[in-house]
């Protein structure tokens, strides 16, 4: 699929560039990502439409190099982060052996669509133990997996993104006061502004990726739209969608500078 894209690329004259160079997938300029500087952002993004996101390159059919999140799993750490980085919601560091400042924490690999959710658009599955070769190959694809501390991995669950009324705290605010959770029925989970673009660029990807419906990801889909806009790539998202077309062959359109104001 990328060498596909980029030919699409080429046959409208647009030349593509990564943090303001020309992309090239050979492992020395991969390398050199891994050494980016400190994250940076620009400026808000126009807000886009669901009719422009619709017509992307979208990589058809999803990611085909790991079979099975377990294999995915394997990789995250040493090949994706194998030098550390910043865990997704609470934006605390860690290093290449996923050690933490935090006493008697652990890291863990978040799915940002829930795996759980992903099973049940498959008839007769009910979770993420199913079988189907689709569901395996989306609950595989590193572009909707993130480093997150393991407590706060398991209180998302599988809830859907939304935005909370300011009176809800963070659920712990001791090491995580970017992390919000509401309770009840219709409890949702309002990632910090630093990560919401990066989340919903990674919930839109598995959407049209996969055909996965965006009511079992988020409230209001909408939402989306306004995080995307809001909070733009920084150099870090880009090192890591770079890292993982490298990896899996499959990188997230929405990512790529030609497309970034749409």
């Amino acid at each position: 699929m990328a060498h596909s894209f980029w030919k699409w690329l080429a046959a409208f004259g647009l030349a593509v560039t990564l943090s303001g160079c020309a992309v090239d997938f050979q492992d020395t300029e991969i390398a050199q990502a891994r050494m980016a500087p400190s994250p940076t952002r620009s400026l808000p993004l126009e807000r886009t439409n669901w009719e422009q996101l619709a017509g992307l390159p979208w990589p058809q059919g999803g990611q085909r190099k790991y079979q099975s999140y377990d294999e995915a799993r394997r990789i995250f750490w040493k090949q994706l982060y194998p030098e550390g980085g910043t865990e997704l919601y609470c934006g605390i560091d860690f290093d290449g052996a996923r050690q933490i400042s935090l006493v008697g924490e652990s890291m863990s690999v978040e799915h940002v669509w829930p795996a759980d959710a992903i099973a049940e658009t498959e008839p007769g599955c009910t979770n993420r133990s199913c079988t189907a070769g689709r569901v395996q190959r989306a609950m595989a694809d590193l572009q909707n997996l993130w480093p997150a501390l393991q407590k706060v991995n398991s209180s998302r669950s599988r809830l859907r993104y939304g935005t909370l009324p300011q009176t809800v705290k963070a659920r712990f605010p001791e090491v995580c006061p970017g992390y919000r959770r509401g309770i009840g029925t219709h409890a949702v989970v309002e990632p910090r502004d630093e990560v919401k673009g990066d989340v919903a660029r990674s919930v839109v990807y598995m959407h049209y990726v996969y055909g996965l419906p965006l009511e079992d990801a988020v409230s209001d889909k909408d939402l989306l739209l306004d995080w995307m806009a809001l909070d733009p790539p920084d150099n870090e998202e880009l090192r890591r969608n770079a890292l993982i077309d490298r990896l899996q062959g499959t990188m997230n359109p929405l990512l790529e500078s030609a497309f970034m104001g749409l």
